[in-house]
């Protein structure tokens, strides 16, 4: 997911959307409204994924975070890269993540 994008978990009516402005928006997409604000990277969000309870997010800081869906509480920070992180998936209990450095891990 690029800048502004936004990821969905699928047979949900919630939206997450990643921004350049540190953020995370977690949206009720039939309304329109928003539910909560995550904050905790240092510079702009570049991907969002969602599955389950998770959401996992990458940015310009080189760090993935991970977070409780319900809660909206931090559940841990993964750093690593050497670049800002592009991608971030979620397959089972897996978590991908793809740098401007050249790695996916």
């Amino acid at each position: 997911m690029q800048k502004g994008d936004s990821e969905s978990d699928v047979g949900s009516n919630i939206l997450v959307t990643a921004s350049d402005d540190t953020t995370l928006i977690v949206w009720d997409g039939a309304t329109g409204q928003q539910l909560r604000q995550l904050r905790c990277h240092d510079s702009g969000v570049n991907a969002v994924a969602w599955k389950g309870g998770q959401i996992v997010s990458g940015a310009d800081d080189k760090s993935v975070i991970v977070w409780d869906a319900a809660t909206g509480q931090q559940a841990s920070k993964l750093e690593g890269h050497a670049g800002a992180v592009y991608s971030v998936a979620v397959e089972g209990s897996r978590i991908v993540s793809a740098s401007g450095d050249g790695t996916a891990v």
